[in-house]
């Protein structure tokens, strides 16, 4: 009898615990409401990016939708205050809040899809041939996430990172040195015909495992292949880009050296397509190669298929045939 007793007390007291909580009007707190704005902000933009409307998706993409995750935080850490001075802290308002911010947060930070874009079903009249000789391996490419940890950006949709390979390293030694690292300084040649419409080479190659927060793209040439088909290549090393802007390239010709300029962790080839010279607001291209073989198997036109995780190397082993 005496348990029963103590059982309904201590539920009581539970119960009375949480009355108080709740007590008092539940008034909607400056930060609660802006996180709800947030919310539907960010699926707004995140309707844009389905509609696939060209540039403006572009935008709404990369900086709509990253805006608002990056703001999560401070506006978490608003509510945490007022939550923690302003009892009662259980609040349903309160609760909303948090939830909105929460999926605010995992829409803006969390790359969970590869976003769609209007240029997906695009198809070049031109040729590529891939970006060297000899064989090396490919880090990044592909349509998917699985295989292309570029997929999950507008820009970079379909490009490519490609390094070279000797008895399964990148590099001799620690690699701490890009000297000591087999692709860096090798040719880097032209895809496919057309007019250099940039050419920059005065960006510093960085120390392996320290890029640059500014100049992304690093040392680049940009080949003008038709009306809105933009070549891009990255990275390349400083002082080694022959060519310049205005000068007319053919496919296969030398138009840099690997490099590890901008922000790159590693040397490493970069390529990609798209569909103006605006960089970072214009829509990726996809990027098909012809006549090459991957992992010894011929492919007539295709895209090479890296990895999903840019640390780890487990694409395919690719090299140009005529």
């Amino acid at each position: 009898m005496e348990d029963d007793t103590r059982g309904q007390s201590a539920a009581a007291s539970t119960q009375s615990f949480f009355s108080r909580q709740f007590e008092g009007e539940d008034k909607w707190e400056l930060w609660a409401k802006v996180g709800l704005v947030m919310l539907a902000l960010q699926l707004v933009a995140w309707l844009m990016v389905f509609l696939k409307l060209g540039v403006a998706s572009v935008y709404a993409h990369a900086l709509g939708i990253s805006l608002l995750g990056t703001l999560t935080l401070p506006v978490v850490l608003w509510g945490l205050v007022k939550t923690l001075f302003n009892p009662p802290a259980l609040r349903r308002s309160r609760t909303v809040g948090f939830g909105a911010l929460i999926v605010v947060g995992v829409l803006g930070n969390v790359p969970l899809i590869a976003p769609p874009l209007s240029t997906q079903n695009w198809v070049s009249e031109h040729a590529y041939r891939l970006p060297f000789d000899g064989e090396w391996t490919t880090l990044a490419g592909g349509p998917s996430r699985a295989t292309n940890y570029h997929a999950t950006t507008a820009t970079f949709r379909w490009g490519y990172d490609f390094a070279l390979m000797r008895e399964g390293r990148r590099f001799t030694g620690t690699g701490a040195r890009l000297e000591e690292h087999h692709c860096f300084g090798q040719p880097v040649l032209a895809s496919a015909p057309g007019k250099v419409v940039t050419a920059v080479d005065f960006e510093a190659d960085n120390k392996p495992g320290e890029p640059t927060a500014t100049a992304v793209l690093g040392n680049h040439v940009v080949i003008e292949v038709g009306p809105g088909e933009y070549l891009f290549f990255s990275h390349l090393r400083q002082n080694a880009v022959p060519v310049k802007k205005g000068e007319q390239v053919e496919r296969g010709q030398k138009i840099g050296e690997c490099g590890n300029s901008g922000r790159s962790v590693e040397p490493h080839v970069h390529v990609h397509l798209q569909n103006s010279l605006k960089f970072p607001f214009s829509e990726s291209l996809p990027l098909r190669f012809s006549s090459y073989e991957a992992d010894a198997k011929p492919v007539a036109l295709g895209m090479p298929e890296g990895t999903a995780d840019s640390e780890r190397v487990a694409g395919q082993s690719v090299k140009h045939v005529d």
